[in-house]
């Protein structure tokens, strides 16, 4: 392999790196801490409104 070939991938796998810090810096910033909250606990409210509606079932109430 020529010289280019290994001086091209190194400056890829830094630019890729670099990319990655950023990205994860920005997801840990403190500006997205509300909306990572909320997404968090999307599975719980999807399961507290199956509950509700299996206990709607059982009541013989038919609307969802």
């Amino acid at each position: 392999m020529s010289e280019i070939w290994g001086h091209l991938t190194g400056v890829i796998i830094v630019v890729i790196m670099v990319a990655f810090i950023c990205i994860w810096a920005w997801a840990w910033s403190g500006h997205h801490k509300k909306a990572f909250s909320r997404m968090a606990n999307l599975p719980m409210e999807d399961e507290a409104s199956s509950d509700e509606q299996t206990a709607h079932a059982t009541k013989g109430d038919t609307q969802p």
